[in-house]
């Protein structure tokens, strides 16, 4: 006291006094103090909460309340009783608190007439499937009184007719803990004060809301799984982990689903109005489908229009109508394992109604709609008049379109999925189901074999054919009519603006109705023609038929084998799709007995009836077997093969694989060609002359890496395959027209070089010969739709893509003659242009050498020269040469020379003009011959290998051994001739005349030589060169030009 007394008084004396005594606040006083008065404030506020909630009777609905366990309308009460309740939760009101309100003037007409309030509709409840487990749900919404909305109604799940005593009373203690202590799915089995009826029962539970014995394995796994420790459930999970996820039917342990979507026009406008038919068809559907609906949500909007959602244990469904303008959109989504699609019947009936002619648009409460519109007033004006109402002829038909997608992913979330295999997941998705924008989109079938999944579908896309159209084309007055008396172009051509219809098999697509003509006749006709006279042909795959019916066409055939490995897919071909077997206007295709191996049974054909399938014809024997191991059964051995007289009848002209392409990602496509004992059976199968022909899937874009890397590599395991089992000769080219939404890749390859003669026939040539094998129809119609003459012309030609994809290989530019800078001009050596650098003048070899070609400036070394030339060749074909050659050896006998003697002088003209100035080649198949038309002609032959343009050679004409060479030496023959060159099939013209380079420095006035022996053709022709060239040299000959002009007058 006395220190306070005496600091107080000390203070008083330098300051003004504060009293006697002072007070000092601690921080630990003042925090104790704000946080003991905050939570006495949030105690007071709690309760007051409380209080003033249950005042206003918005307590949580009492999930134990029998009338009302799952927050459903029971439909078996009372009808106003209903209808309280269901707006009461729509407005969020207790059903306390509507019924303290019950004599307000809610139900008074006036109320509702006044438009304050709409009077609510019964609607239909969601049931339980019979026989179907659903997993107990918690359930919140929130409702918003919005302006527009007339009616609101929220409907749960009716499950007491499948409820039974214990596991309503395991709910109920269920629900009771849940309301004490919710914390997202309480375990109650171990709760203590229940008697042993209650343990029992609650025993059977599992963690969570969901019963362990009652779990769906059909339905969606929003999480993560219960977990048990007893045996059952170890099991379960066991066997869940190892199922195929190659398909959608184990969706519910993926976080993926499927989504269809659908749209519907001209539908009945007083259907999407009405909120009850609307919502009784989602629950027919829901129940159709086996899915189950929880709990649906519906809005009736003002003026006109539905809105519904309902929630799915497997997902959701939920629709909006437009009645003014007949359309209704709806989405449905699920992640369970049964597809979607065969919904779609279901949906069209259901929601597809058609429009009545004349009737005002109505809504479940007040009538006819007031919209205040001109359609409104147009619907209107129709009331009194009767006529309307019975004539629809003129009301549209509901129109669906729909789309169907996959969602999620499933790649990487199960360690067996494998996108391919799905049948979901491909082209067949991509394509087609996914697309909302056809007009019409059909399933005609969709199974599955022993062997693959078949799928087939009608599609109409728009920007192909055009929907009114098509309808105009099914007139049904005009097939009696002739095209001038029809009512309408598309009547008198409905084949034109029909419906498109596709093949999948595995989900890839096989064949298109409008591109089954293109992509049938330019695999078999190409290959045709490159055989003189194809009699046996097998045909690997082909269920359908359209392979064989090409195959058919050729009068030389006299039997086609199909070597099919799925009989049921040929058995629905014919059933589902048979114009792709259709052989009834071919002349000649007339059936005969059954001729059928592997099959256990077969239909009775009519001998010598005009066969109306192409399977059915005489000439044809069908094979449903392993067409690989077949050919290996029966060729996998070529010298037992040529020991067994009866297996030389099997070999065949020409094989068409029209089976798996190279491109699937199918495991067995590229170990057909990782292991050549296939390719070599298919070698050993085929003829001298053979020629084997294969689709090769999605033509390669000129952005592709090298086949070896990237998606075509197991084509390039083919093409090397073929080569070593000995083709000398490979092709590829491309066709865009066989409505596969990419150009499509084919190959061809040659067992006799010679068949090359027939690949590169001119146009005249192809379209005589078409004329000369293919047969007649019945009809009078052409026999072929698409290919001719003209198209084979383009097939000569590879394209671009495939020049640059196969330029990109790196083997080719370790090549020491390289092709792609040779041909294509990627070299980059300078050219020189001959009007600067050259000049003719006499040969410095002698008298007898006539003219040669002398450099007017210094050239270095590597020199090209003259490259611009090479364009300008003058080019005699195989065909053309030997019409020549023929003709000549005609006009030079005796019973011929007097009588023509003009002939021989005009054609010896050519013939020597082409031998003294051109070269021979056999790149083409056969002898041709090609000319210079430059300057570059008058090069003569450097003896003795003193050549110093063309090719670097140690061979000579004074060096070759003509006794012991079998062939012309490789440094002499053509650098094109590999098995599969596209760069020399796009520029083999040109390289004609390419030239060389120089070989070492020429200086002004040197002349130039090059050597004779790179110009012969075959090895007959090049020993008959060697041995004039030898004579030449030493002076005991002329050349032909020296000598023809030294007897010319």
């Amino acid at each position: 006291t006395s220190s306070t007394t005496s600091s107080t008084t000390s203070s008083t004396t330098s300051s003004k006094s504060i009293g006697r005594f002072s007070i000092r606040l601690t921080f630990l006083f003042l925090l104790l103090a704000f946080v003991t008065s905050t939570l006495i404030a949030f105690f007071i506020g709690w309760i007051a909460r409380l209080v003033l909630l249950s005042h206003l009777g918005l307590t949580p609905y009492d999930p134990t309340n029998a009338n009302d366990i799952h927050i459903h309308v029971n439909n078996n009460n009372n009808n106003n009783s209903n209808n309280n309740a269901m707006v009461a939760i729509s407005r969020g009101m207790s059903k306390k608190r509507w019924d303290d309100d019950n004599d307000n003037d809610y139900y008074n007409d006036d109320y509702y007439k006044s438009g304050k309030m709409k009077r609510s509709i019964q609607l239909p409840s969601p049931k339980v499937i019979e026989g179907k487990n659903v997993p107990f749900t918690t359930y919140a919404s929130k409702t918003f009184q919005m302006a527009g909305v007339a009616t609101s109604n929220t409907l749960h799940i009716d499950r007491t007719a499948t409820v039974n005593a214990n596991t309503m009373k395991s709910m109920t203690l269920l629900m009771e803990k849940s309301r004490k202590d919710f914390d997202g799915g309480p375990d109650i089995r171990d709760q203590g004060g229940e008697d042993d009826e209650d343990k029992e029962v609650n025993n059977e539970m599992g963690d969570g809301w969901v019963p362990v014995d009652q779990v769906d394995c059909n339905e969606c796994s929003r999480g993560k799984g219960t977990t048990s420790s007893t045996t059952s459930s170890t099991t379960s999970t066991s066997s869940t982990s190892t199922k195929n996820h190659n398909s959608d039917e184990d969706g519910l342990h993926l976080p993926a689903g499927q989504h269809l979507l659908v749209d519907i026009k001209n539908v009945d406008p007083n259907f999407l109005n009405s909120e009850q038919r609307l919502a009784s068809a989602m629950i027919e559907l829901i129940d159709e489908s086996k899915l189950t609906l929880l709990s649906y949500h519906c809005h009736s909007l003002v003026p006109v229009g539905v809105s519904c959602a309902g929630v799915l244990l497997e997902s959701h469904v939920a629709f909006h109508t437009w009645p003014m303008e007949g359309v209704i959109t709806m989405d449905l989504f699920t992640c369970g394992g049964g597809l979607l699609i065969p919904t779609l019947p279901s949906i069209e009936r259901l929601f597809g109604i058609a429009s009545v002619s004349g009737v005002d648009v109505m809504d479940d409460v007040n009538g006819v709609v007031d919209v205040g519109s001109e359609e409104s007033d147009n619907l209107n004006d129709n009331d009194d008049n009767d006529n309307d109402h019975d004539d629809d002829s003129d009301v549209p038909r509901p129109t669906l379109l729909w789309s169907h997608k996959l969602r999620g992913f499933r790649e990487g979330f199960s360690p067996n999925y494998v996108r391919s295999k799905n049948p979901l997941d491909g082209s067949l998705g991509r394509y087609v189901l996914g697309k909302l924008d056809f007009d019409l989109k059909r399933p005609l079938l969709s199974t599955a074999t022993s062997i693959q999944s078949v799928n087939i579908y009608e599609v109409m896309e728009p920007k192909n054919r055009d929907y009114n159209s098509y309808l105009k084309s099914q007139d049904e007055e005009s097939p009696s009519l002739s095209s001038y008396e029809a009512s309408s172009y598309e009547a008198s051509y409905p084949q034109s603006f029909g419906p498109d219809k596709m093949l999948f098999l595995d989900d890839i697509v096989q064949s298109t109705l409008y591109g089954d003509t293109s992509y049938h006749e330019s695999i078999v006709h190409p290959a045709m023609l490159a055989h003189a006279h194809p009699k046996q042909v097998a045909i690997i795959g082909g269920g359908e038929g359209a392979t064989l019916r090409e195959v058919l066409k050729h009068k030389s055939v006299t039997e086609a084998v199909v070597l099919e490995i799925d009989r049921e897919l040929a058995e629905i071909c014919r059933e589902y799709m048979p114009e792709w077997s259709d052989c009834t206007d071919l002349e000649g295709s007339t059936s005969a007995a059954v001729t059928t191996s592997g099959a256990d049974d077969a239909n009775d054909r009519d001998e010598g009836a005009h066969a109306k399938s192409c399977f059915d014809d005489e000439r044809t024997r069908a094979v449903y077997e392993d067409a690989f191991r077949w050919f290996v059964d029966r060729f996998g051995d070529d010298e037992q093969n040529e020991d067994d007289g009866a297996r030389k009848e099997d070999k065949f002209d020409v094989v068409i694989m029209d089976a798996l392409d190279p491109n699937t990602s199918i495991e067995i496509a590229g170990g057909l060609y990782d292991d050549t004992t296939f390719v070599d059976s298919l070698f050993n199968g085929l003829s001298p002359d053979g020629v084997f022909v294969v689709q090769l899937g999605k033509s390669k874009m000129i952005t592709d890496p090298p086949d070896e890397m990237g998606r075509f590599k197991d084509t390039a395991l083919m093409i090397d395959a073929l080569g070593k089992a000995g083709f000398v000769s490979i092709h590829t080219y491309d066709e865009g027209h066989s409505h596969f939404y990419m150009p499509w890749s084919y190959l061809v390859a040659f067992k006799d070089y010679k068949s090359r003669a027939a690949w590169f026939r001119t146009a005249p040539q192809i379209q005589i010969e078409l004329r000369k094998r293919l047969v007649e129809t019945r009809s009078g119609k052409p026999v072929l739709r698409y290919f001719d003459a003209a198209t084979m012309i383009g097939y000569q030609l590879p394209s671009k893509a495939q020049e640059t994809v196969h330029c990109r290989k790196e083997d080719v530019w370790e090549d020491e003659w390289n092709e792609c800078n040779e041909l294509i001009g990627h070299h980059g050596i300078h050219n020189l242009r001959a009007s600067e650098y050259l000049k003719v003048g006499k040969s410095g070899l002698g008298d007898s050498a006539g003219r040669g070609l002398f450099a007017t400036k210094d050239i270095p070394m590597d020199s090209a020269i003259a490259h611009e030339g090479s364009s300008l060749s003058f080019h005699f074909p195989p065909l053309t040469w030997s019409v020549i050659d023929k003709l000549r050896e005609w006009a030079r006998k005796d019973e011929n020379y007097e009588k023509l003697i003009f002939v021989d002088d005009e054609i010896s003209s050519v013939h020597t003009y082409a031998e003294g100035y051109g070269y021979g080649a056999t790149f083409l198949g056969e002898p041709n011959m090609a000319v210079e038309s430059g300057i570059m002609l008058f090069m003569n032959h450097g003896c003795n290998g003193t050549n110093n343009y063309g090719q670097e050679t140690d061979l000579n004409e004074m060096s070759v051994d003509l006794k012991s060479i079998t062939e012309v030496p490789e440094e002499f023959t053509f650098r094109g001739n590999a098995p599969y060159s596209p760069v020399f099939d796009r520029n083999w013209r040109h390289a004609l005349n390419l030239g060389g380079y120089t070989l070492r420095d020429i200086k002004a006035g040197d002349e130039l030589f090059t050597t004779y022996l790179s110009l012969a053709g075959n090895l007959e022709n090049f020993k008959e060169e060697v041995m004039t060239l030898r004579r030449q040299c030493m002076g005991e000959d002329v050349g032909i030009i020296t000598q023809y002009e030294s007897e010319s007058p």
